[in-house]
């Protein structure tokens, strides 16, 4: 491991410190307004867009807390002609009882209908899959920032609820599934009347005619923690609406995400949807789906997909256990592609804000080349962080210090620094640009103003504890991420000495 790498490590490691103490304070406070976790600053104050209860499509929703879940039952709840009557956490799904009450209960505060009952079945089937440990980190998270809720957990099984709640309802109800399906499947075991009232289930999960997402199955997630569950509720004979890989394949997370939710009115589900993207950076790595999202507009009755009958069986048992074949089996709606990912999108981020959002935003011409400009500004930085970090006697693990032969290389670095500053200083950045043009150079002229005193202080060390090179690397991420990081918001995928 090179120098640079151990002090970026070190200095990491301070950072991700910080941050896990501010997010575990902030699981006992109801207001996240000023705190900062992981590097994410907690949004500022929304414009509260109030949603009440509309009295259209009555729909159950069965979840388990993911961004993805989380971002379905905000649009449910946001809906005009979608009225939740209930919420069904399964055991089997990533977030479990515990966790799925505390993030469930909070969303339902934010929006103001804590009357939804929610209700969890601690029973884990003897044959469940267990998900990934991968997959569930840091999902303690999702409930940063949401009011903690006075509601009383309920005790009442989750099939139970599923079925009083779908009879109680009054006209017929819509089961929007986008977890595992063992409490479904509980439900219409333990109450065969329900499929009376049930009007259809509409299903994220599957892989019809694509390679599923299980790594060494071909099946998709969803159906292959719990397949016996997935086999009776399809096979089950009430109409199934199924939104499998097939669709959501169109609507990967795209590049301007992040950007069109901090540019969209800041009603308090979209700062919610905000701020957990920005806890969870793998949602805009480019390998993000909106699974659960999409398949919440088609049980709102939007019409974004095309869809197919087909004959589906879920395989059970052998090399393609979980597998969603077509052949012998229950007729089923399969959803197989989306006409226009933008519409849905544009639909979906409206929906949430409760004014129209724009989406679709790539970088301008003048956006691209000013970002394309600064990238080069770097051009000698790369070089003089391998001299100072990478070869530089000072930083040897067997060598002993030399203050004076990193002061020469550190010398080297900040002058490559202060050349970037001078090249950017002279730039005309596009309005959409200039607050984060302003940053950049304030960040980089304390490096620069600082320059003659740090390589002073260096050459006069005689140990690196003397030395305080964490300052200067941090205040040159902070200059220089904000640019990297907005780039990528654009689409563009800048090279930078950075992060």
């Amino acid at each position: 491991m090179t120098a640079h790498m151990r002090l970026r490590r070190l200095r990491d490691g301070l950072v991700v410190g910080l941050a896990t103490t501010i997010v575990l304070s902030s699981c006992v406070s109801s207001s996240a307004d000023t705190t900062t976790t992981s590097g994410v600053e907690a949004s500022p104050s929304s414009t509260t867009v109030t949603f009440e209860p509309s009295g259209g499509t009555p729909v159950i929703v069965d979840y388990s807390p993911t961004v993805s879940d989380v971002g379905g039952l905000m649009y449910l709840l946001a809906h005009p002609d979608v009225e939740v009557i209930a919420i069904s956490l399964p055991v089997t799904g990533e977030a479990g009882c515990d966790l799925g009450f505390e993030v469930t209960l909070g969303i339902l505060a934010m929006f103001g209908q804590e009357e939804i009952p929610v209700a969890c079945d601690p029973e884990t089937p003897g044959h469940a899959r267990s998900w990934p440990p991968e997959f569930l980190e840091g999902h303690e998270n999702l409930s940063f920032g949401l009011p903690v809720s006075t509601v009383t957990v309920s005790e009442e099984r989750a099939s139970d609820m599923i079925a009083r709640t779908a009879k109680e309802a009054g006209r017929p109800v819509v089961i929007y599934a986008v977890a595992p399906l063992t409490n479904v499947a509980r439900a219409f075991d333990d109450h065969p009347d329900l499929a009376d009232v049930v009007e259809r289930i509409v299903i994220m999960g599957g892989a019809v005619n694509v390679p599923g997402n299980v790594e060494g199955a071909n099946a998709e997630w969803n159906l292959w923690v719990d397949v016996p569950a997935a086999a009776a509720v399809i096979s089950s004979g009430v109409p199934v609406t199924l939104v499998p890989l097939d669709a959501t394949n169109f609507v990967p997370i795209p590049s301007w995400y992040q950007r069109a939710l901090s540019e969209a009115q800041q009603s308090d589900a979209i700062v919610h949807l905000d701020r957990m993207v920005r806890l969870f950076p793998a949602v805009t790595s480019g390998f993000y789906f909106m699974w659960d999202e999409l398949a919440a507009s088609v049980a709102a009755g939007e019409t974004y997909t095309t869809t197919e009958q087909m004959s589906i069986v879920v395989v059970e048992g052998g090399s393609d256990d979980g597998n969603t074949a077509s052949g012998e089996g229950n007729r089923v709606t399969v959803a197989i592609s989306v006409d226009d990912p933008d519409a849905f999108y544009a639909n979906f981020l409206t929906t949430l804000a409760g004014s129209p959002v724009e989406v679709g935003s790539a970088a301008t011409p003048e956006e691209e080349a000013y970002l394309t400009a600064v990238q080069d500004s770097f051009s000698d930085l790369e070089e003089a962080f391998e001299v100072v970090f990478s070869d530089n006697p000072a930083f040897s693990e067997e060598a002993e210090f030399d203050g004076p032969a990193l002061a020469e290389g550190l010398n080297l670095m900040m002058t490559a620094m202060a050349t970037s500053y001078e090249i950017v200083s002279d730039l005309e950045p596009p309005a959409s640009l200039a607050g984060i043009h302003a940053s950049y150079l304030s960040e980089m002229m304390s490096i620069v103003d600082a320059k003659d005193e740090l390589v002073d202080a260096v050459a006069a060390a005689t140990s690196l504890e003397e030395v305080d090179i964490i300052r200067l690397t941090v205040s040159f991420d902070d200059a220089c991420l904000p640019i990297a990081e907005k780039a990528g918001l654009l689409g563009i995928d800048l090279q930078l000495p950075c992060g």
